[in-house]
C-alpha cells in the first residue's frame, strides 16, 4: 500500500463512525497475527496487556497508539513496508473519514476481506476484477503454535449487465468469463448482474463490513463499519471512505443491490455468455426483460441500511 498525508474528514462529536486509520492497521495487525499462529492471548504478552485488549485494538473499538502498533507487527514478522505504511496512517490523529492516496497491497485486501463480515463488488468493467485479490492463507511463521484460521465471509458480485454485451461482441476485457461462472456456479462468490450502468466513482468499488470474528455488536453498530474502496486503473492510488463521507458510494452500492437480478437468472445467463464467446457466437437469443420488484425473493442482495 501506499500513501501520502491523508486528508482530514472533520466530523460532528456525536460521529458514530470509527476513524479509518485504526480500523485499516487493526486489521492489517490481525492478518498478521493470523499468519504468524498467534493467539490474542499471546500478542497481550507482547505488549503485557489482554487478549480482549487485543481484540479491541484489532476492531479499533480502543484508541490505537502507534508504538503498540509498531510493537505488534514488528514482533508478528510483519514486512518492513507494511509497518512503515501503517505508522504513517497512524500518524495523523484525527479522526479521519476519507483517504484519497491509498493502494492496497494484496495483504491489505487479504486483510480486509478474511476479517469482514460480507464484502459487497460493483463493477461495470469486468477486467477490474482482477484488481481484487482474493484472500489466501499461509503457513504459520515460525513463532507461531497454531495454523491461521482464515475467517468465513459472504462475497457478492454486482456486475453491469454491460458484460453480457462485451462477451457477445468478444471483447478481451471478458476473457475470464467462464472463471467467474465457475466461481458462482461453485458457490465461492454470489454474482447478480446489475441493468443498466450505475454512475460509479470507479472502475471497481468494494465495500467491507468489517467486524473481524467474534464481532458481538448490534447491526446498526455493524453497518456503521462499512469500508468503502474506490479502485482506480493502471495501478493509479485508491480512495477509501466511511461514514458520512461515503454517502455516494454507500447509495449506489444499495442501488445496485435493490435492483441486482436473481442469482440463478444471472448464472444462466452469464453461462450463455461465456458459451456463446467460446464459440464465436452470438448470445442465445435475445435477452428476456425481466425486472423483479425490489421485494422479489433473491432480488435484493442485502439489506439497506
Amino acid at each position: 500500500m501506499t500513501t501520502s498525508t491523508p486528508a482530514s474528514m472533520p466530523c460532528g462529536p456525536s460521529c458514530a463512525a470509527p476513524s479509518l486509520p485504526p480500523v485499516l492497521v487493526g486489521a492489517l495487525m490481525r492478518h498478521h497475527r493470523t499468519r504468524a499462529g498467534l493467539s490474542q492471548s499471546q500478542a497481550g504478552h507482547i505488549i503485557e496487556s489482554s487478549a480482549s485488549r487485543i481484540s479491541a485494538l484489532e476492531t479499533a473499538r480502543t484508541m490505537l497508539p502507534v508504538a503498540s502498533a509498531h510493537a505488534l507487527l514488528n514482533a508478528y514478522g510483519a514486512p518492513a513496508h507494511d509497518i512503515r505504511q501503517a505508522l504513517t496512517l497512524l500518524a495523523h490523529p484525527d479522526h479521519q473519514h476519507r483517504i484519497d492516496r491509498f493502494a492496497p497491497s494484496p495483504a491489505w485486501v487479504d486483510a480486509l476481506i478474511v476479517g469482514s463480515r460480507s464484502v459487497h463488488v460493483y463493477t461495470a468493467e469486468p477486467a477490474s476484477l482482477s484488481l481484487l485479490s482474493p484472500a489466501t492463507s499461509s503457513t504459520p511463521g515460525a513463532i507461531g503454535r497454531r495454523p491461521a484460521v482464515p475467517g468465513r465471509c459472504r462475497m457478492v458480485l454486482l456486475v453491469s449487465e454491460s458484460l453480457l454485451t462485451l462477451a457477445r461482441d468478444r471483447d478481451p476485457a471478458t476473457a475470464h468469463l467462464s472463471h467467474l461462472v465457475h466461481l458462482a456456479e461453485s458457490g465461492v462468490v454470489s454474482v447478480h448482474l446489475v441493468p443498466g450502468q450505475l454512475a460509479a466513482p470507479a472502475p471497481l468499488l468494494v465495500e467491507y463490513t468489517y467486524t473481524a470474528r467474534g464481532w458481538t455488536g448490534s447491526v446498526t453498530d455493524r453497518l456503521r463499519r462499512r469500508i468503502f474502496v474506490a479502485h482506480h486503473r493502471d495501478g493509479a492510488p485508491s480512495s477509501v471512505g466511511n461514514g458520512g463521507a461515503a454517502t455516494a458510494e454507500r447509495e449506489l452500492m444499495q442501488q445496485a443491490a435493490l435492483t441486482a437480478r436473481p442469482l440463478q437468472w444471472s448464472i444462466h445467463q452469464l453461462r450463455q455468455a461465456a458459451r456463446a464467446q467460446q464459440q464465436g457466437t452470438a448470445v442465445d437469443g435475445p435477452r428476456p426483460a425481466f425486472s423483479p420488484p425490489p421485494s422479489s425473493p433473491g432480488t435484493r442482495t442485502r439489506g439497506t441500511a
